[in-house]
């Protein structure tokens, strides 16, 4: 049997979401271990001016917020604690993760048909161009990634911590560079976890105070962006997965 931790990212102040998935988790009788967020906002302002100067606007548009760049932090910092640890496997969960009934009476099977090399997304989206599948996994080119809940082996969170330490994207998008991080990503193709953030107060990340004219103004904006990265950035992204999982 393969031997993994449970892990969920929370914010000091998020008490609501903390109570939640302790909860969960006791009724599930299953030990979890709380990662302390990074709240972007109380972050250095240096260390913020510096991490925003690393964005490529190329992979992510608008620029990061305070927000994600503190969820970006957490997750750096996350893949070093995960890469240490005894186990072989991290389930790292967001403290609104809403796991399915049958999530743990799979996950043995889950774990059998990945390895530590592997990190297995478990929200069940499909992404662009399948590659391969079996019954319970699927690799795509471009794989459609969210935070709420993953499968992330030793090796693979050893990867990722050593390739992926700049913050020129959002920690899903930095994901989906395959051909950067070097680490399989898969996704199962079923969902064994989905947000309950309506219910625990809505997003910590998101910035809820913007001005109409602003929002409507990176509205306008937003259709150019997408057709310059898909042209530029996104086909380069295509290429380079592609030539990773051919050569791999």
């Amino acid at each position: 049997m393969s031997s993994y931790k449970v892990y969920y990212i929370n914010l000091d102040k998020s008490l609501e979401r903390r109570n939640f998935m302790e909860n969960q988790f006791k009724k599930l009788n299953i030990p979890l271990t709380r990662m302390p967020a990074v709240y972007g906002k109380e972050l250095p302002e240096d260390f913020l001016k510096k991490t925003k100067k690393q964005h490529n606007i190329l992979t992510h548009y608008p620029y990061l917020n305070d927000g994600e760049i503190g969820l970006t932090k957490t997750y750096f910092d996350l893949w070093k604690i995960i890469a240490t640890q005894r186990e072989e496997f991290a389930i790292v969960l967001e403290d609104d993760a809403l796991l399915t009934a049958d999530f743990f009476t799979d996950i043995n099977l889950l774990l059998h048909s990945i390895t530590n090399k592997d990190f297995l997304d478990i929200s069940g989206r499909k992404g662009f161009l399948k590659l391969k599948s079996n019954k319970l996994i699927s690799t795509f080119l471009i794989p459609s990634l969210q935070t709420t809940g993953q499968i992330i082996g030793k090796t693979a969170a050893e990867k990722l911590s050593k390739n992926l330490t700049t913050y020129y994207a959002p920690i899903d998008v930095l994901k989906q560079d395959v051909f950067k991080h070097q680490s399989y990503v898969l996704t199962t193709n079923k969902t064994y976890v989905t947000s309950n953030d309506k219910n625990v107060g809505g997003t910590t990340i998101q910035q809820k105070k913007m001005p109409k004219f602003k929002k409507a103004l990176r509205e306008i904006i937003r259709p150019f962006w997408q057709l310059i990265s898909l042209v530029t950035y996104k086909t380069y992204r295509f290429v380079r997965n592609y030539l990773f999982y051919k050569k791999n």
